[in-house]
C-alpha cells in the first residue's frame, strides 16, 4: 500500500503551485490520492517505485529540496529535485530525478546523482563513501560468483553478453530486464570483474557499475560512475538508480477505475 504521503498537503500544494518559475503547476493534473497499491522493496531517499509523483515531490520540497526542472510542461514525465549540503569549502549536490508515467503520475525510475560544486575537489572520497553507505543500507551488492554461476563460466572476466544470454527471466518483465542489461552493452568487450571484496563490478565503456537485485533482477538498484582512470568521474558524478521492471510493466497496463455515469436515453 502507498505510504502516507504528506501531512498538511493542502497548505503545501497552494504554496508549491504558486511558484510559477518552477512550473510546478504541470504536476497539478495528478491526483495525490491516486495510488498503485504496490511499491518497490528498496527506496532512495524514502521514495519508491510505484509512488505518486505529486505526493513525493511535495514531501521532498518539505525536506528542503529545490525543484530544478520538470520536463515536458503539461505532459511532463520527469522532475529533478536538488539537495545541498556543505562539503569542505564547497557544496555536495544531490540531484534526485523522478521519472513517472505522464498520464498516471506513478514513479517508474528513481536516480540520485552526487556531484561536488567545486571543480578542484576530488570526488573519489565521495564515491568510496557512497559505496560504503549503499552496502550499509541495501546489503552486499551482487557477487562475482553469482555472475559466474548465472553465465555458467569460471573465467576471471565474464562478458555481459554471456550473462544476459543465460538470464531465466520470462514474459514481459523478463524482456525488460534483458533490454536493460543489453542497453549497458556499450561494446562487445563489456564485462564483469571481481573486486577485492568479491563483488561484481561491470566495466562498460568508461563507466563502472555495482548492482543490487531483488527477485532475480525484477527489482534492480545500480550504482554507477565513470572509472577513476577516465578522468571524467568528477564531471559525471556518482549515480544510484532504482528500477522495478514488474511494477513498470504494471504501470504500463494500469487502467484508472472511473465510475460510469448513468445514461438516460429517452425516445
Amino acid at each position: 500500500m502507498l505510504r502516507s504521503i504528506c501531512l498538511g498537503c493542502g497548505f503545501l500544494v497552494l504554496n508549491v503551485f504558486a511558484q510559477d518559475d518552477k512550473n510546478l503547476s504541470s504536476l497539478s493534473r495528478f491526483d495525490v490520492n491516486q495510488n498503485l497499491h504496490v511499491q518497490s522493496q528498496m527506496d532512495i531517499r524514502d521514495v519508491r517505485i510505484g509512488d505518486n509523483v505529486l505526493g513525493q515531490t511535495l514531501n521532498l520540497i518539505n525536506q528542503n529540496g529545490e525543484v530544478q526542472y520538470i520536463s515536458g510542461g503539461n505532459r511532463s514525465e520527469k522532475v529533478d529535485i536538488v539537495f545541498r549540503q556543505p562539503y569542505l569549502e564547497s557544496e555536495l549536490l544531490q540531484s534526485l530525478s523522478l521519472r513517472f508515467d505522464k498520464d498516471l503520475g506513478f514513479i517508474h525510475q528513481i536516480s540520485l546523482t552526487y556531484r561536488i560544486a567545486s571543480r578542484y575537489l576530488d570526488i573519489l572520497p565521495v564515491y568510496n563513501k557512497t559505496v560504503e553507505q549503499a552496502i550499509v543500507k541495501y546489503g552486499e551488492p551482487m557477487s562475482f560468483k553469482q555472475v559466474q554461476d548465472i553465465a555458467q563460466e569460471n573465467r576471471d572476466e565474464v562478458r555481459l553478453r554471456a550473462f544476459v544470454a543465460k538470464l531465466t527471466n520470462q514474459g514481459e518483465t523478463g524482456e525488460l530486464v534483458k533490454a536493460y542489461f543489453n542497453y549497458l552493452q556499450v561494446t562487445p568487450k563489456t564485462h564483469f570483474v571481481e573486486t577485492e571484496k568479491g563483488h561484481a563490478l561491470l566495466l562498460t565503456g568508461f563507466r563502472q557499475c555495482y548492482f543490487w537485485s531483488v527477485n532475480e533482477f525484477t527489482e534492480l538498484l545500480s550504482l554507477c560512475s565513470f572509472q577513476p582512470s577516465s578522468g571524467n568521474m568528477k564531471g559525471q558524478g556518482i549515480t544510484l538508480t532504482l528500477r522495478n521492471f514488474a511494477i513498470q510493466n504494471q504501470i504500463e497496463h494500469f487502467e484508472l477505475q472511473k465510475a460510469q455515469p448513468e445514461i438516460d436515453i429517452t425516445f
